[in-house]
């Protein structure tokens, strides 16, 4: 039997381990109230498993139901969301083509239903933190891809929900994502200003706890943003060959990274090129990246600036290299 000074040694030990942080909602107390009972009990307590609740409001819920086509649309646009944000921070992202199987596994949700007055609330289930049961004590609680997925986009959503993507951080951060993340974020966008649903998001894990709410006014905002991503322009130096020369068509720089990148330039500037044909050049050019949200995809386009001969002087000291004349276009 022990002492009353042993027992109060190990509610001193108790107390110093707690966390004593105040819970952040209710569905938080309810949780830590269940928990206790339950240890007090006897039960054994299982450890939290990772969960995203997703809260379901609005003008088109003034009950506890909402429309099939309307709840499967929004969190399978979650879904695929999670798992494009997933490849992207795994510094994976593609624009097109399969999700890597182990990304997928790492991303997926799987969600059972619970009703709420005036909303719908579904629980989804994440990939927990692997363990073996060879861990040292109080060494578990990593981070999960997951744990890094939500942080990303609640960032996001919560900066489109206080309007505040006016400044460049957000809109770089989307780009920074891949353009497959953006498209599906500009469908979750566009599903709930069509279908005037609010969406609660909560995450849950052993070391995140976060919330965040995407309403019409922020996924208004997102959409605004998400054009802003569309198009970036930008000036680059690229150095290759001068595969092709014509006036009618684009000439052609076979880049020395493999690239055959179609050069935009005016007529009257494509006749003197003749002297940079099958030679080693450097090119200035003012290149635009276009990302489709529609499908994904981005596609560049060149439009000369400036080009010159790469370590082959053309001429002699009294023959100058051409240059390009100065157009409207191509100042």
């Amino acid at each position: 039997m022990t002492t009353p000074e042993q027992r109060a040694a190990a509610l001193k030990s108790r107390l110093f381990r707690a966390s004593l942080d105040s819970p952040r909602d209710s569905a938080e107390l309810g949780s830590i109230s269940t928990q206790a009972m339950l240890r007090d009990a006897g039960y054994p307590v299982a450890e939290q498993t990772p969960q995203l609740d997703v809260r379901l409001h609005g003008r088109s819920i003034p009950g506890h139901d909402v429309p099939v086509r309307e709840a499967t649309s929004i969190l399978g646009t979650i879904q695929e969301t999670v798992s494009a944000c997933g490849q992207a921070v795994a510094k994976k992202a593609t624009a097109a083509g399969a999700i890597h199987s182990a990304i997928l596994r790492a991303t997926e949700l799987r969600f059972s239903p619970a009703l709420g007055f005036g909303s719908v609330i579904f629980h989804l289930g994440g990939t927990a933190e692997p363990i073996t049961g060879d861990e040292i004590p109080e060494t578990t609680g990593t981070e999960t891809l997951l744990d890094s997925v939500f942080r990303t986009l609640f960032k996001i959503i919560d900066s489109a929900q206080v309007d505040d993507l006016a400044i460049s951080t957000p809109v770089d951060d989307l780009r920074g994502l891949g353009p497959r993340t953006v498209k599906h974020l500009n469908d979750l966008a566009r599903e709930i200003t069509d279908s005037e649903i609010d969406v609660d998001l909560t995450w849950r894990s052993r070391t995140e706890h976060s919330k965040v709410t995407l309403g019409r006014r922020g996924a208004l905002a997102l959409k605004d943003a998400i054009e802003r991503t569309k198009e970036e322009v930008t000036v680059q130096r690229i150095r290759g060959t001068l595969s092709t020369v014509s006036t009618l068509v684009h000439p052609q720089l076979l880049a020395e990274d493999g690239r055959r990148i179609n050069l935009s330039v005016t007529p009257e500037d494509a006749a003197h090129l003749g002297a940079y044909y099958n030679r080693s050049v450097e090119v200035q050019v003012e290149q635009k990246r276009i990302w489709s949200i529609t499908t994904g995809r981005e596609t560049y386009t060149y439009r000369l600036l400036k080009i010159e001969h790469l370590n082959d002087h053309a001429g002699s000291a009294d023959q100058p290299e051409p240059t390009l004349p100065t157009s409207p276009e191509n100042p």
